[in-house]
């Protein structure tokens, strides 16, 4: 059995969708009988208190960073200092002190693997360079491809930097893990690898989910769609269903809920929300523990899956947990993405618009409002029957 040390900048308990798939990947390794080793930040790093005895219990060992307050202070308009210097996001400062501990940890506990995960490029860093240095074998998981693969960005210094680092973890890693073939096929090709690429895909946790409340009687006189994440202008623009929800409660009987559960939208979101939703109600809540989350989304009428041509190569964990949960999904996406892919194979529960034609939004939404859904077995999509695959890499 293996000792391994997973880096990860953010890790429990901090809750995020990379944060629950790198969790469930420790789970379920130490239960196979392998043993893992965390390597994150201090918990002010996080916005958190210190747990010392949660620490222990799950073997997680934490390095030097700046607090959250200390970023938001350093990032503020009249002293924005740390936005400028950091070329790795916000935890660069962490990574001397986490290679100098991840350095002991290795000859301490005898490792004899590394894993780490991106979109975090400090983490990537830190992984990096304890794996060079102590000749450790690295294994580095992409959630999301770079988003240079696909996108067409300026140049710059710190777009530089970042590169080069990618470039340095894929040449150094003896094994990559992807979540989609679409992103494999990507990051394959433009990295020209030729060692193992395996695909865990993001699935959905079914312990969680078998622990969830069972369904009350929906609201007959409220129609609620939940939408749990984040958006952003480019890829998952929540104006145009915000457009449409109005014409439609604005024109017919219809009293509608919509429930925007995680990161607030930035500001011209905000501002778009209140002049426009005029006839039905947006409820913007914060971030919530996975469980709760879920919980809320499992008792809703409908859910929103908000995904444009942008992400075409990934899924989001949320698409596998909304199909679990056999509640009727409006998938605003892309038309030839991976998202529309695995949806296709389970289309019993799911009503389809074209992300980019607001007309189509417009006609998802009066199909969804009468949509019933039905019990479908999607078990295969579950995250217990993807982690097999680590098996084949971790030995």
């Amino acid at each position: 059995m293996a000792n391994i040390l997973l880096v990860a900048a953010e890790y429990e308990p901090f809750q995020a969708s990379g944060v629950n798939r790198l969790v469930f990947f420790k789970k379920f390794l130490e239960q196979s009988g392998h043993k893992v080793f965390v390597l994150s930040t201090i918990t002010s790093a996080q916005g958190m208190q210190e747990n010392r005895q949660f620490d222990e219990a799950n073997n997680i060992h934490r390095a030097l960073s700046l607090s959250l307050i200390a970023r938001r202070i350093l990032s503020s308009r009249r002293l924005p200092l740390y936005p400028y210097f950091s070329s790795k996001g916000k935890y660069e400062v962490w990574i001397p002190f986490a290679v100098t501990k991840g350095r002991k940890l290795i000859d301490k506990h005898n490792i004899d693997y590394v894993l780490t995960s991106f979109p975090d490029f400090a983490s990537l860093d830190v992984a990096e360079q304890i794996s060079r240095i102590t000749a450790t074998p690295l294994i580095t998981d992409f959630r999301d491809p770079p988003f240079w693969i696909y996108d067409e960005v300026a140049q710059s210094k710190k777009l530089v930097t970042c590169q080069k680092l990618i470039k340095r973890v894929v040449e150094q890693s003896d094994s990559v893990i992807v979540c989609t073939e679409q992103s494999k096929k990507s990051l394959s090709e433009y990295y020209q690898i030729t060692k193992p690429v395996k695909i865990i895909a993001n699935g959905y946790d079914e312990d969680v989910l078998s622990a969830l409340e069972q369904n009350t009687e929906k609201q007959s006189i409220k129609f609620e769609i939940v939408h749990i994440g984040s958006f952003y202008n480019e890829g998952r623009d929540v104006k145009p269903v915000i457009k449409v929800i109005e014409d439609y409660c604005a024109n017919n009987n219809k009293s509608l809920v919509l429930r925007l559960i995680g990161d607030e939208p930035d500001s011209s979101t905000l501002s778009y929300i209140k002049n426009t939703a005029k006839s039905f109600t947006v409820s913007i809540e914060p971030p919530l523990p996975m469980a709760m989350a879920l919980n809320i989304a499992k008792n809703a009428n409908a859910l929103l899956l908000l995904q444009g041509t942008r992400f075409d190569r990934q899924i989001p964990t949320k698409v596998y947990e909304y199909l679990a949960l056999n509640v009727p999904v409006w998938a605003v996406i892309g038309a030839k993405g991976a998202s529309r892919a695995l949806l296709s194979e389970f289309p019993e529960n799911v009503v389809y618009s074209d992300y980019d034609d607001l007309k189509d939004i417009g006609f998802g939404l009066n199909n969804l409002i009468s949509y019933e859904a039905q019990l479908v077995d999607v078990s295969s999509l579950s995250r217990q029957s993807q982690a097999h695959h680590l098996l084949t890499i971790i030995k």
